[in-house]
């Protein structure tokens, strides 16, 4: 005897409602769970940019103009970053460059939540999450450049600075290929997203 979910449309529109009602739930709980991210990387970024590594000056150190045609140049200031002119250069650019951007992203996807529009939207969502994994992968880059930067030449901090940065680049693939096969193949991942 076969059963015919058309014969009792009562049902399924129940069972479509209770399904709508679980997943307005889950994405409240994921706008809530998504502020509450953004908002801690936002403050780490942000206290990397005021309190860098190193410290900063705390009064100004200028050389003098002694020389004859020769204007000063004052790298030395109160409350700029010690080591901006230092020989690690390189690494505190990177530091301020990956914090900048995980706080621009950390605010903007703050900013998208606190608006209002509806999460219901694909768009939307891929917008959050994007800007999310911009966050993670920024804060990352900045606490490995910080780490780089405060770190003497021990083999054992590059050794672990090797392995952390080895495991973001191997978790960044896996990522990738996972996001990939779930293009080419939704019914792969089908029950996982279920």
């Amino acid at each position: 005897m076969e059963i015919n979910a058309e014969e009792n449309p009562q049902e399924s529109s129940e069972w479509f409602v209770k399904y709508l009602n679980r997943q307005g739930d889950w994405l409240e709980k994921t706008r809530g769970n998504l502020m509450v991210a953004a908002t801690v990387i936002a403050g780490m970024s942000f206290q990397v940019i005021v309190n860098p590594p190193g410290g900063v000056w705390q009064s100004d150190n200028c050389p003098s103009g002694n020389q004859t045609n020769v204007v000063p140049v004052c790298k030395a200031k109160a409350g700029t970053s010690v080591l901006e002119y230092s020989s690690k250069r390189v690494l505190y650019l990177g530091m301020i460059v990956s914090s900048t951007v995980s706080f621009s992203a950390s605010m903007s996807l703050l900013l998208l939540i606190i608006s209002g529009l509806r999460l219901r939207n694909r768009m939307i969502m891929g917008i959050l999450v994007t800007f999310m994994i911009a966050a993670v992968l920024c804060i990352s880059a900045a606490f490995f450049f910080a780490m780089a930067l405060v770190q003497s030449d021990d083999k054992i901090i590059i050794y672990v600075l090797t392995i952390y940065l080895g495991f973001w680049i191997g978790g960044l693939f896996v990522l990738y290929v996972v996001v990939v096969v779930a293009l080419v193949d939704d019914d792969l991942l089908d029950g996982y997203y279920r």
